[in-house]
């Protein structure tokens, strides 16, 4: 089956959220950096669009990690619950195919990933893991709402208001089964659904 190319899109800034979980986890990269590196992710998945900065911090990471694993410092492949481990080189394969989702419209790109860092926990959030992302909210779904309509996001549908400061939302596949509460999101022709979920166990 065909898939669309938002979620072929959206998987690859899943993978590179990954390879900075990685390289965070490793040393290779501060709180800081991992943060902004992860909201900067986020907003690709929602735009399908990355900074230059963005994709030259993430080949950087790598670059770390690359040179640790030379100097014989073991490095540990991520592994997603039910998955075989990723090693490195998948990562180090993704950097290089991500250089088509670099953009010069980088005002869009620095609102999307404002965004990000605003609404979410990005210190607690996770890339994969059967989701394309999942975080807790910094604050209320309306405050989300807001943030996401001034960001330039178009909030295209809404269902409930469901709970808030501190709950789990995940981004995911607007064609994956409906959920109570869910958002839909959109940038252009892309459409990223907004959905409640669990903390992780």
């Amino acid at each position: 089956m065909m898939r669309s190319m938002v979620t072929q899109d959206a998987e690859t800034f899943v993978a590179l959220g990954r390879a900075v979980s990685l390289a965070a986890a490793e040393g290779a990269l501060d709180r800081e950096e991992a943060a902004g590196l992860s909201a900067a992710l986020v907003a690709g998945i929602l735009t399908g669009c990355m900074e230059l900065d963005t994709y030259a911090q993430v080949h950087e990471a790598l670059a770390r990690l690359l040179e640790d694993a030379f100097h014989g410092a073991p490095v540990e492949p991520l592994t997603a619950v039910g998955d075989a481990p990723e090693p490195l080189d998948v990562y180090l394969e993704v950097v290089g195919e991500a250089w088509g989702k670099v953009t010069w419209d980088e005002d869009a790109c620095r609102r999307a990933k404002a965004f990000a860092g605003h609404c979410f926990e990005l210190g607690r959030a996770e890339f994969g893991q059967g989701e394309w992302f999942r975080a807790p909210l910094r604050g209320s779904l309306e405050a989300l709402l807001a943030a996401a309509r001034s960001a330039g996001l178009l909030v295209l549908s809404c269902r409930g208001d469901g709970p808030g400061d501190g709950a789990w939302r995940t981004l995911r596949d607007p064609t994956s089964p409906d959920q109570p509460g869910r958002v839909l999101l959109g940038w252009g022709d892309r459409r990223v659904a907004l959905d409640p979920c669990p903390p992780p166990a």
